[in-house]
């Protein structure tokens, strides 16, 4: 935690550190699992409890994603705090293959994983496109 003045009260307030957490991952089905971790403890670091399950499917999302590129190298997730409000995930891989959301049919067993983020995110992701990958991002917003 870290204390700030509040001008308004003329005391001071406690304010949790808001510094990022990123982990370098092999592309392994194992990483998914280390990716949830690593963002739920950060959250719970937050104090943001309440977003940990919607993190949770959202960040094992992208990372699935990322693992089935066939990249050699290392993935990149990372949480940000952007703005009071907002929590970013991001998933950096070294595939150029844009990620696209398409409706799978009912008996399908897999195709959904961008649907679930589009909705549990309300429409707040994305992609940056870089010279050797892209970088998938997804809000999700804090409400207290």
């Amino acid at each position: 935690m870290t204390l700030t003045s509040n001008a308004a009260g003329g005391g001071v307030a406690l304010r949790h550190a808001t510094r990022p957490a990123t982990v370098s991952l092999p592309y392994q089905a194992e990483s998914v699992a280390a990716a949830r971790c690593c963002i739920r403890a950060k959250l719970h670091d937050w104090g943001l409890d309440a977003l940990v399950d919607d993190a949770s499917v959202v960040v094992s999302e992208l990372a699935a994603n990322a693992v089935r590129t066939g990249c050699r190298t290392r993935m990149i997730v990372a949480v940000r705090r952007p703005a009071e409000h907002l929590v970013r995930l991001l998933v950096m891989d070294g595939s150029g293959a844009m990620p696209v959301m398409i409706e799978a049919e009912s008996d399908a067993t897999s195709g959904r994983g961008l649907a679930i983020v589009h909705r549990l995110t309300h429409g707040r992701w994305g992609v940056t496109l870089l010279p050797f990958g892209k970088i998938v991002h997804a809000d999700l917003v804090i409400t207290r």
